[in-house]
């Protein structure tokens, strides 16, 4: 039954029943922890003798997605989620929609494994499946849902090695007895040995030598173990002797040395390997995989682990996303029980969710994350290094990205926002404006790009991309406001069909608000600079669509603490560095933009200050001697830019080089390249050469580099008698 409280928002419980299947002696209390989607603790009961606990659920307007985890009992300085999980909390999510009049039981089965591991006796397995792919020349990694994990423990290569073929064990003594030259060459997909005789002391007449093979311990790449040592260099005599030694004793040191001779053994032998499938897991909406193995009578001290993941793509079809082979190559070999295995697939048909990297924050945050995908962290003045007041901020390099590079094209704020606002403080809406510092307050400038999000559901058995606006609309008279997300969608998962356009809050286009101004024939730019500061703004407004005040309401501004986006991602108060502005309930970021396309012209090259005619571009020389230069101009009109030049004889290797940064003016200092023209010519009486300019503009959108605003030139010259 919905009970009412006294502020008029209904109230459900939600019981808690964990079977526990044995307690033993030394068990600690347990607890049942109720979380929201972001981390804030909600609710907590112990369980009594029965395992049971009744946990209260304020219902909102809004539909919540909740965290019930059954842990043993945290210490109140310690607890958060992600604590209750490393201490091997078992976890199950509860969809809580308005309407609803009773919660179902959350029933949770303790085994014996679940208790040894709280008891330090079990193996708890963890980790995360993420799909990479490239969007906007950008590689990402989402977060792979309700796939299918596999996993499987392989047997150890100690149970292995007996099983080789004496010919197999034998090519493991030539790597061993090496060098194996060359040892920097490419791996062929398969070392074919090559029949040979045998030099030094050797039982048989003739062996299996593979001469001509490249050392398979200099290649890199056997994810997910470390890179593999050059054997020449890592290798102990002891092994190279036990290489000339009876097979048992050879046996013996391989086993004895498999950190340095695993590469080197998958390689070789990738099909003698054999797993057995040990558990099967599902991976949640953000990814996350966890359960709990015994441990293998074959591999006592740790567990050799081998994941496939699998997903149904449409209705009775399931798809194999990720199977890496050969197996033994990609096992997680001594996995270490409750580290985080990070499994990654490039499966085109495997389905991506939304990104959802655990926020460290308190309760009731807004977090300015990127622009694009890249972290605000990194732009000068939005860190504690560069922030206002900390004495490191240089007003000349405010609002460049990693204090160098400008904005440019269109830019895409990416905001989070904690799932309190719309569902216990009543804010539902955002709207992003932008203006130039020095403008009155009049000259906001609002986002009114379309945003929208996206999400699956199954209609007559087939999974359907729908779409879920977000603005902007006009609520209660109040213009160019955008829905904060919800927790859940409709029905079904949120999905990234677009991770450029479904991870973006707002558009802002500074190609039209500050415009570039390009050159003249004579290099003169042709209007004043219209870059610069320019103010990014977030506001917060109820379901009526007037403006709150975040910190009557207790909500916290936000930025990143690191440049790194994936993973955990720990926050900063904004306020602290100067972001916020108390007075007009707002976070105010400030950027530098500048989309002044670059200048890149080569002028005629001379020999002994004469020029090249324009026509058929031949410099003349006598008795090889003279002098060649190559003048050029490189230029942006704030020094956003670098070049690079090159003179190239024939279809050979360049001549003459040179790079750097641009100059600002078109008379500007930059080195003029030049050499003799014997030097140019080389072995050649005739050359004919060509010089390149490419001039690459320093700005970004966030997430890539702004080419359109890029340069280049080319011209051509002879070198005769």
């Amino acid at each position: 039954m919905a009970t009412t409280k006294q502020d008029g928002q209904r109230q459900l419980s939600l019981d808690v029943a964990a079977e526990i299947a044995e307690r033993p002696e030394g068990l600690p209390p347990l607890t049942a922890y109720l979380f929201s989607r972001g981390g804030a603790l909600l609710g907590q009961q112990a369980l009594d003798k029965e395992g049971r606990a009744r946990l209260p659920v304020a219902v909102g307007a809004e539909p919540q997605a909740l965290r019930v985890v059954v842990a043993p009992e945290i210490p109140k300085e310690l607890l958060d989620i992600g604590e209750a999980l490393r201490r091997g909390g078992i976890e199950r999510h509860v969809a809580l929609r308005p309407g609803v009049e009773k919660l179902p039981p959350v029933s949770l089965a303790i085994d014996a494994g679940a208790i040894r591991l709280w008891l330090g006796a079990f193996c708890l397995v963890q980790g995360t499946l993420l799909k990479q792919v490239v969007s906007g020349g950008v590689t990402l990694r989402l977060p792979v849902c309700n796939a299918t994990i596999d996993i499987y423990e392989v047997d150890p290569w100690p149970i292995l090695l007996p099983r080789l073929p004496e010919l197999d064990l034998d090519r493991i003594r030539d790597i061993v007895d090496g060098p194996w030259p060359p040892i920097d060459l490419p791996i062929p997909p398969r070392p074919w040995p090559v029949v040979g005789p045998v030099v030094g002391p050797d039982p048989s007449p003739i062996r299996l030598r593979a001469e001509m093979r490249p050392n398979p311990g200099a290649a890199v790449g056997f994810n997910p173990q470390p890179d593999p040592p050059r054997l020449a260099e890592a290798l102990p005599a002891a092994l190279k002797f036990a290489a000339r030694a009876p097979r048992a004793v050879f046996e013996r040191a391989v086993v004895a040395h498999l950190d340095l001779l695993r590469p080197i053994l998958c390689w070789l032998h990738p099909r003698p390997v054999t797993k057995q499938k040990i558990a099967t897991v599902i991976t949640d909406e953000c990814g996350h995989f966890r359960t709990l193995i015994w441990k293998s009578h074959l591999n006592p001290d740790q567990p050799d682990l081998y994941f496939i993941a699998r997903q149904r793509i449409w209705p009775g079809f399931w798809v194999t996303i990720l199977e890496r082979t050969p197996v033994a190559c990609h096992t997680h070999w001594n996995y270490a029980c409750g580290t985080e295995v990070t499994l990654v697939t490039t499966h085109p048909l495997a389905h991506a969710c939304p990104p959802c990297p655990p926020v460290v924050a308190p309760n009731n945050w807004v977090l300015f994350m990127a622009i694009g995908n890249t972290s605000v962290w990194r732009i000068h003045g939005a860190n504690d290094a560069t922030a206002v007041g900390s004495g490191g901020l240089d007003p000349a390099r405010r609002g460049l990205l990693d204090g160098t590079r400008p904005w440019g094209g269109t830019l895409r704020p990416r905001l989070e926002f904690d799932s309190s606002l719309r569902s216990s403080l009543g804010v539902r809406y955002y709207r992003v404006r932008v203006k130039r510092p020095t403008e009155p307050e009049s000259a906001w400038r609002p986002s009114t790009e379309a945003v929208s999000r996206h999400y699956t559901q199954e209609i007559g058995g087939d999974l359907v991309l729908q779409q879920y606006p977000l603005g902007p609309q006009t609520v209660g008279g109040t213009a160019h406001l955008y829905e904060i997300p919800p927790a859940l969608p409709p029905s079904g998962q949120w999905s990234i069909p677009n991770a450029v356009l479904d991870t973006q809050s707002a558009a802002i286009p500074t190609a039209a608000l500050s415009p570039g101004v390009g050159f003249d024939a004579a290099g003169v730019p042709e209007g004043p600079d219209q870059g610069g500061l320019w103010q990014i703004s977030v506001e917060l407004f109820n379901a009526a669509g007037v403006k709150v005040d975040p910190e009557a309401l207790g909500i916290r501004w936000r930025v990143p603490a690191d440049d790194d986006l994936s993973g955990t991602i720990a926050t900063r108060d904004a306020a602290v560095l100067g972001l916020v502005d108390a007075v007009a309930n707002r976070m105010v970021l400030t950027v530098r933009v500048d989309n002044n396309p670059a200048l890149a012209r080569i002028g005629a090259p001379t020999l002994d200050g004469a020029p090249a005619g324009a026509a058929c571009g031949v410099l003349t020389y006598g008795a090889g001697s003279g002098t060649v230069a190559t003048p050029f101009q490189a230029v942006q009109r704030n020094g956003f830019a670098a070049y690079s030049f090159s003179v190239i004889r024939g279809a050979g290797p360049a001549v003459l080089s040179a790079s750097g940064t641009v100059a600002t003016t078109i008379a500007g200092p930059l080195p003029v390249p030049g050499g003799s023209a014997a030097a140019l010519l080389g072995s050649c009486a005739i050359a004919g050469f060509s010089e390149n300019l490419y001039v690459k503009h320093l700005a970004t959108d966030g997430w890539g580099d702004q080419s359109q605003l890029d340069r280049s030139d080319v011209r051509a010259f002879v070198l005769a008698p």
